[in-house]
C-alpha cells in the first residue's frame, strides 16, 4: 500500500497536507472550524476531517466531500 509522502497538519482550523520540505501540497478543507484529520484511504489520498461541530466529512483527492457523518 502506497502511501502520500506527506503530513496532515490543521492550521487555523483548515485541514492541509504538507510535503516533506514543509511545503502545502493541498487542502483538504477549508472551512476553519476543523479539530482532526486522518487518512481515509491513503491509496485515493483521501481524508477524514472532524469538525468542532462533531460532524465528521470524508473528502477525496480533488478536495470535495463525498461523505458526511453527523454524530
Amino acid at each position: 500500500m502506497a502511501t502520500p509522502k506527506g503530513v496532515l497538519r490543521i492550521v487555523n482550523g483548515n485541514a492541509c497536507l504538507y510535503n516533506l520540505g514543509n511545503q502545502i501540497v493541498r487542502k483538504y478543507y477549508i472551512g476553519g472550524n476543523a479539530t482532526r484529520v486522518d487518512w481515509f484511504e491513503p491509496e485515493k489520498e483521501s481524508v477524514q476531517v472532524q469538525l468542532s461541530t462533531g460532524e465528521v466529512v470524508i473528502i477525496n483527492i480533488g478536495c470535495q466531500i463525498v461523505k458526511r457523518i453527523n454524530s
